[in-house]
């Protein structure tokens, strides 16, 4: 039976979810500007807006899960997250060291999306230009600083270094993927209809390398962390595992529909609408995903890495 989380671990799990959206806007929000925006002003506008967005809830997010940490340990209410003493001490901590550098990696990300916006406000900007390169460099710097700070927390932070090294493969991999269906929602909706057919077809071929990605740092982790394969249907989090799985397997089903079927009569058809539809089904699974997610790395642990 899955465990029924207490409001601290809720709190927690909120706090998780909150990270993860900042995370993956950066990383969806920076490819799709750099790689599928056509250097269109609109397009990158609201990319980097998507940006920003996701790292002022990033940058909640990960304060929030540090100020519930104070509050478990204190054990006496709200009033207990704000224990100065607390959280000086826990600053000292590696849980300080993990909070500082996802604060600085969002800070970073989100000075540079405003810079963006800024300029993007007063005119277009040449993304091959050296000075606007540098921008998307920030992006993808503090993207690598988020995925590397997972490597030193949770179950996976008492792992080898192959399991350290496959969760921050596989968490790049999985926020740039599911980080692009919005950006790929909105550019649905800006460009004509063969710009967009061309576009989508680059990054259904560019998301083979993201996919290979996301599975071989999957699978190594799991070879670390599952003492045996009966633990996927013996153990909470082999069966929350394997719901995430089966998730990802439908995300996976609409991609390769919409990479298959929809994208390439996109031209003859003359419409958007149905392809709209598939992105929309998968951004609510990937939301599912993502609770799922935070589940598994909040409230429950595999076994013999119960933290």
């Amino acid at each position: 039976m899955f465990i029924l989380p207490s409001t601290w671990e809720l709190a927690s799990l909120l706090a998780k979810l909150l990270l993860y959206f900042g995370a993956f806007s950066i990383a969806g929000g920076c490819l799709s500007a750099w790689r599928y925006s056509n250097a269109n002003r609109a397009l990158l506008f609201s990319n980097f807006s998507y940006i920003f967005v996701g790292t002022v809830i990033g940058f909640h997010g990960t304060l929030l899960g540090f100020l519930v940490q104070v509050g478990l340990i204190n054990d006496s209410g709200l009033l207990g997250m704000l224990d100065w003493s607390m959280i000086s001490l826990l600053l000292d901590t590696g849980l300080g060291d993990v909070t500082l550098l996802r604060l600085l990696a969002f800070l970073l990300a989100g000075v540079g999306s405003v810079i963006v916006l800024k300029k993007l406000q007063r005119s277009n900007i040449d993304i091959k230009d050296h000075r606007t390169r540098l921008f998307f460099l920030l992006q993808f710097v503090a993207l690598a600083a988020l995925a590397f700070s997972h490597r030193i927390t949770g179950h996976i932070s008492v792992l080898s270094p192959v399991a350290q090294v496959s969760i921050v493969v596989h968490f790049a991999a999985f926020a740039l993927w599911i980080g692009c269906l919005y950006p790929f929602l909105q550019l649905s909706r800006s460009l004509d209809i063969e710009v967009l057919q061309s576009t989508l077809k680059r990054f259904g071929d560019n998301a083979i390398v993201i996919l290979i990605a996301l599975f071989l740092g999957g699978a190594l982790m799991l070879y670390e962390l599952l003492e045996s394969p009966m633990d996927l249907l013996n153990t909470d989090y082999g069966l929350a595992l394997l719901l995430k799985l089966g998730l990802v397997l439908v995300v996976l089903g609409v991609a390769a529909m919409n990479k298959l079927v929809i994208v390439p009569v996109l031209l003859s058809s003359g419409s958007t609408a149905r392809l709209q539809s598939a992105i929309r089904f998968e951004l609510a699974v990937a939301v599912a995903i993502l609770v799922v997610t935070s589940y598994l790395s909040t409230i429950v642990g595999p076994a013999g890495h119960q933290m």
